[in-house]
């Protein structure tokens, strides 16, 4: 048995006899539990289907107090805040109200923090993987480091992880400052595959852009946001592209810049995942 979040087991797993054994998996917080009963259930994240999410969530935490397992307040917060929002859903519209008085989908907020939640996460594993990667190398000397501070463009340094990942969170900050983003009449068929090749094609014709430059108007959605993260994520490390951070004394900017390697032709000979993030 694994021990679940909030507490320690109620007993001595030796002790349980095998057929009365329950296997609960271990997660680190309801949004991991969340995004684990989407994957199972095989639904579209932008459409959760919060009757039968709330049902399996709820049934999740009856089977950790079953075990005389402690609860810890932010579970309870997410079961309290799944029942709202199913409670909303089910209530007939006041047909005196009209449609924008009716407000968002009230799944709209949990959809944006699910996809904040799972972006975030990604790019604390690739941050957490770093040490391990650069193990069997060196530290460059001072000197070294400078010059190669000094490579690309004045007035920029070489951009990290964490740099992409406050870029992206001014996106999805501006995400929340545009209602247009609530809705997608026609979801986007995005690959990852699809979204190197499409930075790729950019990339031929501008050596440098911004990472704000990827969403144009109309083309600003979340599905786009994640896709793009994570094809920029594989093309660092393939070395396709370099990244950069602005020195300037404006709003920071991160620059993507093309690398010496032809990226259009080896983005189509290598495989990559068709499916999306």
């Amino acid at each position: 048995m694994k021990s679940a979040p909030g507490g320690p087991r109620a007993a001595d797993n030796a002790q349980v006899p095998p057929e009365l054994r329950l296997d609960l998996p271990s997660y680190q917080g309801p949004m991991d539990l969340l995004l684990d009963l989407i994957r199972e259930h095989e639904v579209d994240i932008f459409d959760i289907p919060i009757a039968l999410i709330t049902a399996e969530y709820l049934r999740y935490l009856d089977q950790l107090q079953a075990l005389d397992l402690t609860v810890g307040g932010e579970w309870l917060e997410m079961a309290a805040t799944l029942v709202y929002i199913k409670s909303r859903t089910l209530l007939p519209p006041d047909p005196e109200e009209d449609d924008d008085e009716l407000g968002p989908d009230p799944r709209e907020e949990l959809v944006r923090r699910l996809i904040e939640y799972q972006v975030f996460k990604w790019a604390a594993e690739q941050l957490d993987d770093r040490p391990q990667l650069e193990r069997d190398f060196f530290l460059a000397a001072p000197k070294a480091r400078e010059e190669r501070e000094q490579v690309g463009p004045p007035k920029l340094r070489e951009a990290d992880i964490s740099d992409l990942v406050d870029a992206l969170r001014r996106v999805i900050e501006k995400q929340r400052e545009e209602p247009t983003w609530a809705y997608e009449i026609t979801r986007e068929k995005l690959t990852l595959r699809g979204m190197v090749l499409e930075i790729s094609s950019i990339l031929r014709d501008e050596p440098r852009i911004s990472f704000e430059s990827l969403f144009s108007e109309g083309r600003l959605t979340r599905h786009r946001v994640v896709t793009t993260f994570l094809a920029l994520l594989e093309m660092t490390k393939l070395r396709m592209i370099k990244l950069f951070q602005s020195r300037l004394g404006g709003p920071d900017t991160l620059i993507i810049e093309r690398a010496v390697i032809d990226i259009v032709e080896v983005s189509q000979t290598l495989e990559f995942y068709d499916s999306t993030p």
